[in-house]
């Protein structure tokens, strides 16, 4: 079982075993199997019009190979793709000059015999020499390249580094030219030359290897495979790659095939031509399944930077709402502070003796309560750029969670603007194995006492804010297995509107006609650097909502004798 295992996990992966076994060895298995026919030279003698029939598919699929990989070049900017198209084009060129003039003067049978093998030389031996500088001169492409590749989009100036790159990329180009007037000189005198001359040894009629001129393509074609796995090629992520190498597989094997043939149109000779064709067809659909590769890369590109910039116009239009928001909240506490503050400046210039201290107490109030209103205004904005900067910190210590509640509630009664009496807050603490029971325990938490409070009052201000009357109620429950325990605060206000719901916990969401969106929000995140979660739901009864959050806890019961807990020195921990 754990061989089968492991042997799944070898074929998922792009490794070097996988890729040679896909690559290599099955399609050795199955060409050795042509290999193997082609032995026997009387078994397929084809007609001249038939050679010249299964070339000229050659040269079809030669072009088209040599347009796609040009065509890719001009939509990728992958000089590895110009350099093999280009390849591919002479290439082609010279098999159809072959075809063409074995055609013609087909009746000279002993021209036929060294023209042909001499000008098939040609062509592979050039292919054999552009595929490996292609490989090892324009296989790999740099990150900036990568980004040109998929974006299309150049940077309007560089730096010098980049300058450095661009110059660099120009000297590669200079040399792709001269590899390829070199190649290209010799092998198209080659070709034009073995019109007049025969060369020494092109064929060999007693040794088995009738044609040792192949044997120069063929180990060009076997260094083409080594390098394609030294650089690591198999791992690319384009599946041209793989055609690549299964088409190198083939014509490893043409040009075995080929050395075989001890006449021209013998079985040997038609094989490797076959071959030869098949080599091509494959890379064409290698070539072909890459583009349908990259259009579905793009299209999910595409749709990726579509909700990407609806996201942006989301942002900047939240962002817009929240400068507006901000500028009303802040313009609303500095009328009066500024209004007060110049009133009391003014009667202390004018004379200090007619000043009403009670009216100057309530005055000093109403600053001090719209001053309160732009700290916690600027705390806000200040804690929600903390946490989308991963910088919020927590100075953790242990204390009583409900104590904590317990003094929150008090300083909200205390300390809130509005007392009217037709609204009450009723603590309710309960055992979720005891019903509604008031317990006398403490519940210890291991957290900050600061933030956890700010949670708090953010939630019964919001409560608050939606009560006109009736009563806010705030349960803590303890759950049965004292892991966690549950904080909700129930109002009986309007409830959540429906649209709001889905976003209520995001920055800049509102549901009032003031506040700046941002409590919630930081409460969330506060929570969550707790380890807990917060939500928030429409009462069942249809009158109001309540606002949830868990949190890690440990409980004990406490009597009156045993110590409260002292606090752990403060330690910060980091929200991500």
């Amino acid at each position: 079982m754990m061989l089968l295992k492991n042997l799944d996990h070898i074929f998922s992966q792009d490794s070097l075993l996988s890729s040679l076994i896909k690559l290599v060895v099955f399609p050795c298995l199955l060409l050795t199997l042509f290999l193997a026919i082609s032995l026997d030279p009387t078994l397929w003698v084809s007609s001249e019009i038939h050679h010249f029939y299964i070339e000229l598919i050659a040269v079809i699929l030669g072009s088209a190979l040599s347009f796609y990989y040009i065509l890719r070049y001009r939509v990728l900017r992958d000089r590895f793709s110009l350099f093999v198209g280009i390849g591919f084009f002479i290439s082609v060129s010279i098999d159809l000059f072959h075809v063409v003039v074995s055609f013609a003067l087909i009746e000279n049978i002993s021209f036929i015999k060294y023209f042909i093998p001499q000008t098939w030389f040609a062509g592979r031996f050039f292919l054999g020499a552009m595929l490996l500088i292609a490989i090892l001169k324009y296989s790999s492409v740099s990150p900036r390249e990568e980004i040109e590749q998929l974006s299309d989009v150049r940077a309007p100036s560089y730096t010098r580094e980049e300058e450095n790159e661009q110059k660099a990329i120009t000297e590669k180009k200079d040399g792709m030219i001269f590899y390829i007037s070199i190649l290209g000189i010799i092998a198209i005198v080659t070709a034009v030359s073995s019109l007049f001359l025969v060369y020494p040894s092109s064929v060999l009629d007693d040794y088995s290897v009738h044609r040792p001129y192949e044997i120069p393509p063929l180990i060009l074609f076997c260094l083409v495979l080594f390098f394609f796995y030294k650089k690591k090629l198999y791992q690319k992520k384009d599946v041209v790659y793989k055609g690549l190498a299964l088409y190198l597989v083939i014509d490893i094997f043409t040009q075995v095939v080929m050395a075989f043939s001890a006449m021209s149109f013998d079985t040997a000779h038609n094989m490797a031509h076959v071959l030869k064709d098949v080599g091509y067809f494959v890379n064409i659909i290698a070539l072909i399944m890459s583009s349908m590769q990259y259009s579905a890369y793009l299209k999910k590109a595409n749709s990726l930077i579509k909700e990407n910039l609806k996201k942006l116009q989301e942002n900047e239009k939240l962002k817009d709402d929240f400068i507006n928001i901000a500028a009303h909240e802040l313009r609303t506490p500095i009328q009066p502070i500024l209004g007060l503050s110049d009133l009391i400046n003014h009667s202390l210039q004018n004379d200090t003796s007619e000043i009403d201290k009670s009216e100057l107490k309530s005055d000093m109030k109403v600053i001090y309560r719209n001053a309160k209103k732009l700290q916690k205004l600027t705390n806000d904005i200040l804690d929600v750029s903390r946490i989308d900067s991963h910088i919020l910190n927590l100075n953790t210590s242990r204390f009583d969670f409900v104590e904590l509640i317990k003094n929150t509630i008090e300083d909200f009664t205390t300390n809130s603007e509005k007392k009217e009496e037709n609204v009450y807050i009723d603590f309710d603490l309960r055992d979720e194995t005891k019903s509604k029971e008031v317990l006398d325990q403490s519940i210890l938490i291991e957290g900050d006492k600061t933030r956890i409070s700010q949670v708090l009052l953010n939630l019964l201000n919001n409560a608050r804010k939606f009560t006109e009357e009736g009563k806010i109620t705030v349960t803590v429950l303890i759950k049965k297995d004292a892991k966690e325990v549950i904080v909700s605060i129930s109002d009986s206000g309007k409830g959540i509107n429906s649209e709001v719901m889905n976003h209520l916990f995001e920055k800049f969401i509102s549901r009032s006609d003031s506040g700046t969106g941002l409590g919630l929000y930081i409460s969330k995140n506060i929570i969550e650097a707790h380890r807990g979660k917060i939500w928030a739901s429409n009462n069942q009864n249809g009158i109001g909502s309540t606002f949830s959050f868990s949190i890690p806890v440990e409980t004990r019961s406490m009597t009156e004798s045993e110590p409260k807990p002292e606090p752990k020195p403060n330690a910060g921990i980091n929200r991500a």
